[in-house]
């Protein structure tokens, strides 16, 4: 589906009714990533899922009006405020998206009822990151008959190595990748227009926030590490924080059981 926000085409997906759930997929990857992800999980569920292409991604090309962050942010709100009747909203954020959620509960607080968000960027900045030292675990051959100018990408991101981590990574990254603008997002990188504004004030602004927010990561992920997002908890706020062995920035593959372990739960408080 295809709907129009302050002149700039947004593609995205619905499933289901009841109440919304809107996913946030990570930098260079689609809505499909989530989809693979989180569409098994909601058998016998009644929830309506809202799957976004962000700018420059999936099929949401038009990036003409997109000039950094802040923009894509007030896109993400102005989508929300149409397609959600201003009822309580739960959402749902991976790496860069996970970045976005973070700026939703500070921008639409008000809406939110509830956030589960894996390995978020918190540090736009990758030179101010502190991330992880990566590692890989052998777990049974992988015979790769496909992509396999894309394996050592693979290895690179995901600490466990079998054949149905490889399988999921094909059926979750890289169709992402396919349709990536990356010279749109280098010029945004380049010309430091990845930031949010208000990053620097996101733990002072989160501190006493009161509904729920799990946030998963990952003990071995070199993209956004785990340490940084330590400064979001807070003994007034209900953020919750789990910090996992043996995964790196792809949970999905890495841990899918203890990622849909916690899911559920969220869930069951939605």
């Amino acid at each position: 589906m295809q709907i129009k926000i302050d002149n700039t085409n947004l593609n995205y997906k619905t499933y289901g009714s009841g109440k919304p759930i809107y996913f946030f997929h990570g930098m260079g990857s689609d809505s499909r990533s989530l989809e693979v992800v989180y569409e098994p999980l909601f058998k016998s569920k009644s929830y309506k899922r809202i799957y976004l292409d962000l700018p420059g991604m999936g099929d949401s090309q038009d990036v003409h009006d997109v000039k950094n962050s802040d923009d894509i942010l007030n896109l993400i709100i102005e989508f929300i405020r149409q397609t959600s009747d201003s009822e309580k909203i739960a959402i749902v954020g991976h790496s860069y998206g996970g970045y976005l959620c973070l700026g939703l509960l500070v921008k639409l607080s008000d809406q939110i009822d509830s956030a589960f968000i894996t390995c978020p960027v918190i540090k736009a900045d990758k030179v101010n990151r502190n991330v992880s030292t990566h590692k890989n675990i052998n777990d049974g051959e992988v015979i790769v008959e496909r992509n396999a100018d894309k394996y050592q990408d693979f290895l690179g991101s995901n600490v466990l190595i079998n054949q149905n981590a490889w399988d999921v990574y094909q059926a979750t990254v890289l169709p992402g990748i396919e349709k990536y603008n990356r010279e749109f997002w280098n010029n945004i990188k380049i010309e430091k227009k990845y930031q949010l504004s208000f990053e620097n004030k996101l733990s002072l602004t989160l501190s006493d926030l009161q509904f729920q927010v799990t946030i998963l990561l990952g003990k071995n992920d070199p993209v956004v590490g785990f340490q940084d997002q330590l400064s979001l908890l807070s003994s007034d706020n209900n953020i919750q924080e789990v910090i996992l062995n043996n995964a790196g920035h792809n949970l999905f593959t890495d841990i899918s059981i203890d990622l849909n372990f916690y899911f559920n739960k969220f869930l069951k408080k939605y």
